[in-house]
């Protein structure tokens, strides 16, 4: 009877890819989101097999793409870029707060579906308890980290000790390793990170610093059971597409099953397989997460009710400024003095005031040190896979210089005093210029990346986006600082406007045309590198792969191609420059 149900669901799962193909408009493919917990490069690899095993099954074309962050990864499913994604829970309630998810699976690692989190310290501390951390420092991992902030946080909560004021200092450190690192140096006092079952006393501290040498680290507070990953989709998916999201479902529990699909799920996550699961499972995961965010509003709104702190220091500021100006003393040397008194002073206030402990300043320079070590030697294994990522980079700077400089040229003309008659056009024209300059490019990487997902498009994008802005200020100056002499006299002879922009400015314009064009091409290959950071490809996403993963050696070698490009780079620009000159 039973083997006869096993034959039975197992035909179900084979005919209902086809069964879903026949009654339903299927998307051209699938694309299953992950966020990169440590290697993105790795997770990757793996979740390429997955995506091709998981295709095999349900005979639709598999994409799986990795995400920079978890934010990234939700904006990328609410905008329908991705149809599956891989959440820890903290997300996942962020996503059915922001537009409705459905939770299809639970992950399943060493046969349970829950994990913990925990505080640790390290073994040589004088904690022995939660009273004997306050006055403290902690590290989270980030606001987002299930285990690493909101259920610790939360927790913390519930036993009575509000965190903003319970710690004297907070701070993120982004990943799991780098927390329990920081503790055991000596850099925090406790550190929230995930954990295995109280009974096994094993966690993130002792998987990250099993091979360091240095002080062991102990828990020192337990969470109760919180449930692990989730596989989720919108629940507008999942309502135009209800046969494919059980399909999908149904495949992903038999991968678990089979050998096969067992040894790619671990590669990928550890994971052992998942069980059927539903958003009700997250219910202490959506208390905690409101609970930490509501703690969060009411510390943001409390910050400055003593306003004197900021009065002092506008006040030393102000003097300074009237000082410099000439406007509080005749005497310029008394004035001078004056005012490099009244800054320094201001300058003391504020770093007082920002709680810049300078010992611990100082005392990292160490850390560095051992950091800069681990870069040595460079592995120059991955030489092939940087050139590529450079390459890649030039050629997102390319097109975003090329596709901004248009526009901006058509801003220059319009915003020119002695090319536009009207004052009503110029002033529009700077408007859009000042605001375009105004939005940081990295802001409109991540709006970009947000919207249209990871990949080369959000970069090009914010390159030409914020090409437009800073060239078209530069050309309208460069054209009213241009001599004024052969436009009036085309003019006299009554050449029409067209003429006297064709002979009478362009001709003294093109040389700085040239120059800035190509300086801003420059410009733009350093800011695809940082664009690569927020998940717009390239080598700046290379380096964020190798940091992650503490492949420091790697990093030296990413590090020596930007240097090679930026170099190389400036030579051929300077070269072109003088030339057009």
């Amino acid at each position: 009877m039973i083997l006869r149900r096993i034959l039975l669901a197992a035909l179900l799962t084979a005919a209902l890819p086809r069964v879903a193909r026949a009654q339903e408009t299927l998307p051209s493919e699938i694309v299953l989101g992950f966020n990169p917990a440590e290697n993105a490069q790795t997770l990757q690899r793996s979740a390429d097999e997955l995506a091709r095993d998981l295709s095999d099954r349900i005979h639709i074309p598999v994409r799986a793409t990795v995400t920079l962050d978890y934010t990234t990864l939700v904006e990328s499913m609410r905008s329908g870029h991705v149809h599956f994604g891989w959440l820890t829970p903290s997300p996942l309630v962020l996503a059915e707060r922001l537009f409705g998810v459905r939770v299809l699976l639970t992950q399943v690692r060493r046969g349970q579906p829950t994990y913990y989190s925990a505080l640790v310290v390290r073994e040589d501390s004088r904690f022995h308890s939660l009273e004997d951390l306050q006055g403290g420092s902690i590290a989270w991992i980030d606001p987002t980290s299930t285990s690493g902030y909101v259920i610790p946080r939360y927790l913390l909560l519930q036993r009575g000790f509000n965190p903003s004021t319970f710690f004297t200092r907070q701070v993120f450190a982004g990943q799991h390793d780098a927390a329990v690192i920081a503790v055991q140096r000596g850099q925090v006092d406790a550190a929230a990170v995930w954990a295995d079952p109280p009974s096994e006393r094993t966690g993130a501290w002792t998987r990250y610093l099993a091979n360091r040498p240095g002080p062991r680290l102990r828990p020192l507070m337990y969470s109760p059971p919180v449930p692990s990953d989730a596989i989720a989709t919108t629940e507008t998916f999942a309502r135009e597409h209800p046969l494919l999201v059980r399909s999908v479902s149904s495949s992903l529990v038999a991968i678990g099953q089979s050998e096969e699909g067992r040894a790619i799920l671990r590669r990928l996550n550890s994971t052992d397989g998942f069980v059927p699961s539903d958003i009700r499972q997250y219910d202490l995961v959506r208390q905690a997460f409101r609970a930490t965010r509501d703690e969060q509003s009411r510390a943001r709104s409390g910050r400055f009710e003593d306003p004197r702190s900021m009065r002092i220091f506008g006040l030393l500021l102000l003097g300074a400024a009237l000082l410099g100006a000439g406007a509080l003393s005749r005497r310029p040397r008394a004035q001078r003095w004056s005012a490099f008194g009244l800054f320094a002073l201001a300058l003391v206030w504020a770093a007082v005031a920002a709680r810049i402990p300078m010992a611990d300043f100082i005392k990292g320079w160490r850390d560095i040190g051992q950091f800069l070590r681990g870069m040595f030697p460079p592995d120059w294994r991955v030489v092939a896979e940087v050139m590529e990522a450079t390459v890649l980079t030039v050629r997102l700077a390319l097109v975003g210089t090329v596709a901004g400089i248009p526009l901006a040229l058509l801003l220059g003309l319009l915003s020119a005093e002695n090319v536009t008659p009207s004052g009503l056009i110029r002033r529009a024209s700077r408007f859009a210029c000042n605001l375009n300059r105004s939005i940081d490019l990295l802001i409109i990487g991540l709006i970009l990346v947000s919207a249209y997902g990871p990949g080369a498009f959000p970069g090009v994008g914010a390159l030409a986006i914020h090409t437009v802005g800073s060239l078209g200020k530069q050309f309208y100056e460069t054209l009213e600082t241009m001599d004024p002499g052969p436009v009036e006299a085309m003019r006299s002879l009554g050449a029409t406007r067209l003429q006297v922009l064709r002979w009478g400015i362009w001709p003294q314009f093109t040389p700085h045309f040239v120059s800035q064009a190509l300086f801003r091409f420059e410009l733009n290959v350093r800011g695809a590198v940082v664009l690569g950071l927020v998940g717009a490809q390239g080598i700046g996403f290379l380096l964020q792969t190798y940091m992650r993963g503490a492949e420091y050696g790697k990093v030296t070698v990413v590090i020596a191609a930007v240097v090679i490009l930026v170099m190389a780079l400036d030579a051929v620009s300077s070269r072109l420059r003088r030339n057009t000159a």
